[in-house]
Parts: C-alpha cells; structure tokens; sequence
C-alpha cells in the first residue's frame, strides 16, 4: 500500500503516536526492537529516500552538538548521550517519513482539524492551519535559494572546499542576509496573493479534495496505537 491509500490524519497521528512511544525508551534494545515497525511506517508512506539522506546529513550538527552539551557541559555519560542521540535520529526520520510525501493542503488540513475543538474559544483555526503549512512550504523554499546562491558565489571564483574552516564559518554568515531577505519578499508576495482570493475575509471555504476515513485508516491507526501501547508497557516492565 501507498501513502495515498491513508488519510492525512492518519500519517500524522500514527507519527506522533510512534514518537511519544519511543520517548520512554530508556534501553538500546528497546528502540531496536521497535525499529522494524518503524522502517515498515516508512515504507507504508513512501518515503523519499534521498530527502532522509538529506535530512540526515543536515541533522549531523545538530546531533553532534547534542553529544558535545551533554557530555562536557551535562557531564552526562556515554550511554545516556548515545541513547538519547540515537532516538532523536528515529524521531527525525519519522517526522521527515511524514511530511515527505504529504501535500501542503494536507499538512493544513491536519492541523485544522487537530485544533477543531478551540474554535469554541473563538479561536481561528483555519488561520493557523494555513499558516502552519506555508511554513512547511518556506523551509524547502529557503533551501533553493541558498543554494542559488552558493552557485553564484561559486562561479565569482569562491570555492568553500580550498577555505579553512574559519573563512567557511565568516563566508556561509553572508548567506543568511540574502536568504532572509528573499524569504521576506516572497511572505509578501505570497500574502498579496492570499488577499486577492480571498483569504481571511471570514467566509466559510471550501476544498479541493474531501478527506474520509477508510477501514484501512482505521485499521492501521488502531494497528499503530496497540503496538505503541505494548512498547510502552514493554519499556515499563523491563
């Protein structure tokens, strides 16, 4: 099956099902053993193999300077730092497994329907769903447009690979001014072009595609949250 044969609150429940479940792993074998239901998520939703590699390459850093606030500033141990590393790298593929192939519409979609109960309170939902997936929508945009500029910077004669490491770290800084100011420009432009359709004018809106749930949304939702459930009493025990 295909991530298209499942509704988007599906994908997204069952991901933060997964994730609070392995928040109470506390042992190496215990996220291991979880790991085959995990990767069979993975594949279940179709997962863009090459944006995990991506997504992986990227969070080197942030894993990194994990270990490092842990170990020297935490004096944290190294099974404990491992640990804690390794889960965070699961919890990072599964967010990735699921906003890999869900549309921006559907990201919103969930949201909105996620926060359905607050509007009790007067609180305007829909906005915030919307706003939600367009935030979605400007990491990738974001991504493009440094390395556009990478490009350009390369072909005026700047090559980061013969640059020592502090020249790399003074060099990439410049990029953060023109990525931001062309993440401004097109905010605006994107909200001129709201404005004009009609968005926020308080009307009620319609969809492109209707979403209903299936026997296999509800079979693998219920599938996921009794394995879930199992790890946890799993974790507890042992």
């Amino acid at each position: 099956m295909s991530e298209d044969n499942f509704d988007p609150r599906v994908v997204f429940s069952t991901t933060i099902i997964y994730i609070i479940a392995i928040s109470f792993a506390n042992k190496y074998y215990q996220i291991i053993l979880i790991l085959p239901v995990i990767f069979y998520q993975m594949k279940l939703f179709s997962t863009d193999l090459n944006k995990l590699k991506r997504i992986f390459k990227y969070s080197m850093g942030l894993l990194f300077s994990m270990i490092f606030v842990n170990l020297l500033l935490m004096d944290k141990n190294l099974g404990y730092i491992f640990l804690s590393t390794f889960r965070l790298l699961v919890i990072i593929f599964l967010v990735t497994s699921m906003v890999s192939k869900m549309e921006i519409r559907e990201i919103g979609f969930v949201i909105e329907k996620i926060l359905l109960p607050l509007k009790i309170f007067k609180i305007p939902v829909e906005s915030i769903g919307v706003i939600t997936a367009l935030a979605f929508k400007f990491i990738p945009m974001l991504e493009e447009e440094s390395k556009r500029i990478i490009i350009a910077q390369k072909a005026r004669g700047i090559d980061y690979k013969l640059m020592s490491i502090k020249e790399r770290i003074s060099n990439i800084t410049t990029l953060f001014f023109p990525v931001v100011i062309c993440g401004i420009q097109n905010a605006v432009n994107l909200a001129i072009s709201m404005e004009v359709r009609g968005y926020g004018n308080g009307i009620k809106r319609t969809r492109l595609k209707n979403y209903k749930l299936k026997k296999n949304d509800y079979f693998y939702l219920f599938f996921s949250f009794m394995i879930s459930v199992l790890f946890v009493i799993f974790c507890l025990i042992f």
